[in-house]
């Protein structure tokens, strides 16, 4: 019945209202997250501590769909692994499986495309199709729990694969009410890292949800100027900063500010020092991201004495500094490569 809703779409607290309305009892809506999100059950007939009543009553109104793997590739170079999921409608969205002393960790998507059309992201290229439904978010994580971690070993999640999570809060906030759940995956702030160019006002919405998550911004330049030729729907540095200084605060944990570090753009040690004021004293930690090359982008990567040299500017007076080496360049799943190009897997 295609009248049926998607029950992954739903948030604890309206299964509970579904529950209720049933006239069972609020354990229950305990017991179906835990089915759907522990156990990954497939259908309700697979819930066999809900009486055959109950889950005949649930199939009659809701289904329990997937997303399905349309194709995967992976990286010789470092054993990172990407994946091409297609929708119910046929949407396709690509999702990044990588691997470090065995530590997982699962680069996912919240759009189908993306609208923002930054200058040194493949994704922007395609053009922008739809937003992710909660439980297409949601089913990306799933499945590589089910189907790739081993089970107890610890997995990190970052969405910074296809499109702004921050431009879908109507359907990542409710991902991430899942994602925190103790009856949903039980995760805490340090493994979920939301990923955003910075929408101020966004910022602030996911400070005042209590939702449990990293914040990074993607910064990309010390100027107004610079940071518009880059990300031309990107807001101002001073309140994207702002917001990123309060989200912080209230977290009792640093806002990572990203910095895709792009040859003859902005690794100059003018930048630097500049980002070095701009972040001195604040809680802050500076990821840097050497640029990964695409086909038809004539932005380059810099040399490996630039990137040096530009971290060892900051280094005096910036907060902690990191440098990202990306995984999955030889299949592009590395950061800003992503386009869901079926060619890639063959396809």
């Amino acid at each position: 019945m295609t009248d049926r809703i998607n029950i992954k779409n739903l948030s604890p607290s309206q299964i509970a209202a579904a529950v209720a309305e049933m006239g069972e009892q609020r354990h229950r809506t305990r017991q179906i997250m835990q089915w759907i999100w522990q156990k990954g059950a497939a259908s309700f007939n697979e819930m066999t501590s809900l009486s055959l009543d109950l889950r005949a009553r649930l199939g009659e109104r809701f289904r329990i769909p997937e997303m399905q793997v349309a194709g995967s590739v992976s990286s010789v170079s470092d054993g990172s692994q990407k994946f091409l999921l297609e929708c119910e409608d046929g949407a396709v969205v690509e999702a990044v499986l990588m691997e470090a002393r065995g530590i997982y960790t699962l680069c996912v998507s919240s759009q189908v495309g993306c609208p923002l059309a930054c200058t040194f992201c493949r994704t922007g290229v395609g053009g922008f199709e739809r937003d992710l439904a909660t439980g297409e978010i949601l089913d990306q994580i799933l499945y590589f729990r089910l189907n790739h971690i081993p089970p107890r070993r610890r997995f990190n999640i970052v969405f910074m694969g296809m499109g702004d999570p921050l431009l879908n809060t109507a359907n990542v906030f409710p991902a991430l009410e899942i994602l925190n759940h103790q009856d949903g995956f039980a995760l805490r702030e340090k493994r979920i890292t939301v990923s955003t160019i910075g929408f101020p006002g966004h910022i602030r919405e996911l400070e005042s949800s209590g939702l449990r998550a990293g914040l990074a911004v993607s910064l990309n330049a010390v100027d107004d100027g610079m940071r518009k030729r880059l990300m031309p729907t990107a807001a101002g540095i001073d309140e994207t900063l702002a917001a990123a200084e309060d989200y912080a605060i209230s977290r009792n944990m640093r806002t990572t500010l990203e910095y895709v570090l792009i040859a003859g753009v902005n690794d100059s040690p003018e930048d630097a020092r500049g980002l070095a004021t701009l972040t001195s004293s604040r809680p802050f930690k500076i990821n840097i991201i050497p640029f990964n090359e695409w086909d038809g982008c004539g932005l380059k990567r810099p040399g490996e004495e630039t990137i040096d040299r530009f971290i060892k500017i900051l280094l005096p007076s910036a907060p902690a500094v990191t440098v990202r080496r990306s995984q999955g360049g030889d299949i592009c799943a590395a950061c800003g490569q992503l386009r869901a190009n079926r060619g890639e897997y063959g396809l």
